[in-house]
């Protein structure tokens, strides 16, 4: 028997985003370039900023019409941050929706066997991006949103939220490149969980969030399958990972579009959301790591 219906209100399943001048840093990337057009696809106005030549942008999107703006910038640079925000909010107004992806990655990064061998340089320019790039990116938005408030002609504000991007090396920290997973934890918790406390305070409906993905399934990581071969794609995104696969771009791509979404995720603030098909933990030693271990090998 079919229960009555008792509301008489149809449950309105879009996202509400059209229109919202949404900005995504690093959104030539692998995982920002699908972000772009998840939201693209949404109906929003769109802003890159990202470190490539507006030429190789121009390739990646296909010369793309629907792209709003494309704005050449490093995160790490103040200057070039507000530049970009500057130039945005005179193209399409106010930065509604702040999507923080820029950062460096493992990719572009050289591990080290042990901390001990770590180059100090090295830190530091991770942490020059990845943190005070994030801060950098964070604060021109929030101020922006404070202005567009405190403006009484400004049109109102819709879907203000960020989200920032986090990873599970966040989490369970990675032995071969400290800098990144510290990085990482620093600006998907103690980041996250001040900008919580702090932006209600700016706009009352502000948000902010954060996706922490596992292993995603780029071209990229798929090359890296091959190169490094079945145990290391074993590791990466199967022992420890309840589906025991990689994550598809696309639902990192969804996952943002849920938390820029105020009619869907209206009420999630200061959420750091694991993407990463259910990754539980990291492999600490390889077979024959542990082998050598037990036949007490070198320091053992």
């Amino acid at each position: 028997m079919a229960l009555p219906i008792t509301s008489k209100t149809p449950f309105d399943i879009g996202l509400g985003l059209e229109g919202t001048h949404v900005l995504v840093t690093g959104g030539c990337g692998l995982i920002g370039r699908v972000v772009v057009h998840a939201f693209l696809a949404a109906g929003c106005l769109v802003t890159i900023v990202d470190i490539l030549d507006p030429s190789a942008a121009a390739v990646i999107f296909e010369l793309d019409d629907r792209i709003g703006c494309y704005l050449q910038g490093s995160i790490a640079n103040h200057a070039e941050v507000e530049c970009a925000f500057g130039k945005a909010e005179k193209a399409f107004g106010p930065v509604h929706c702040c999507i923080a992806l820029a950062g460096l990655d493992l990719s572009v990064l050289k591990p080290s066997e042990s901390i001990c061998d770590v180059d100090p340089e090295e830190w530091r320019r991770v942490f020059d991006v990845n943190i005070n790039g994030t801060f950098l990116t964070c604060q021109r938005w929030l101020r922006g949103i404070r202005a567009a408030n405190n403006d009484p002609y400004a049109a109102v504000l819709r879907n203000v939220s960020l989200v920032i991007m986090g990873s599970e090396a966040g989490a369970f920290g990675v032995r071969t490149m400290a800098a990144y997973a510290a990085g990482k934890s620093a600006v998907q918790y103690g980041l996250l969980l001040s900008l919580a406390k702090d932006v209600p305070r700016i706009y009352s409906n502000a948000r902010v969030n954060a996706v922490a993905p596992g292993a995603v399934d780029t071209d990229r990581f798929k090359d890296e399958s091959k190169q490094y071969g079945a145990q290391w794609r074993y590791e990466e995104c199967e022992a420890t990972v309840g589906l025991a696969k990689p994550v598809p771009p696309e639902h990192v791509a969804r996952t943002i579009l849920f938390l820029a979404s105020e009619r869907f995720s209206g009420s999630v603030h200061g959420q750091c959301i694991a993407v990463d098909s259910g990754k539980m933990g990291s492999v600490v030693w390889g077979k024959d790591e542990l082998a050598e271990r037990r036949r007490g090998g070198p320091g053992m």
